[in-house]
């Protein structure tokens, strides 16, 4: 079986956006569970906890473990690598060689410029 050439990139691409999806995922939970008293979290009763009112009061802890940042940093270099893969052949950027592929009509040529709608079709409709 053939596979397409951008499949493993695209492959790597989508596990690499669910690999960034848990990171920010397991931040929030993180950030919650210590915001969350331990007999709500036990009674499984669970509010609707606003995180700009937990920063503004302070009660969230600075800072993330290890583990969820590595996962964060693997899952923005798997997703790069995979998007490096199905982006495809780079193009030059000198101007020389798009230059050198233009005629000189083609320049001079500004479409952008002409107007069909001037005051020359009023002064002509009054002298006739």
């Amino acid at each position: 079986m053939i596979t397409p050439p951008h499949l493993p990139g695209k492959i790597l691409s989508l596990v690499g956006l669910l690999v960034l999806a848990h990171s920010a995922y397991s931040t929030y939970e993180r950030k919650i569970s210590f915001c969350i008293p331990e007999n709500t979290l036990e009674t499984k009763v669970h509010h609707d906890v606003d995180l700009s009112y937990l920063k503004a009061a302070e009660k969230l802890e600075n800072g993330l473990p290890a583990d969820i940042i590595f996962e964060c940093l693997l899952g923005v270099l798997i997703f790069m690598f995979g998007f490096t893969l199905v982006s495809g052949s780079l193009k030059p950027i000198l101007m020389e060689i798009e230059m050198s592929k233009q005629t000189i009509a083609k320049f001079d040529s500004r479409p952008s410029f002409q107007t069909f709608n001037h005051r020359g079709v009023h002064l002509h409709s009054k002298a006739n």
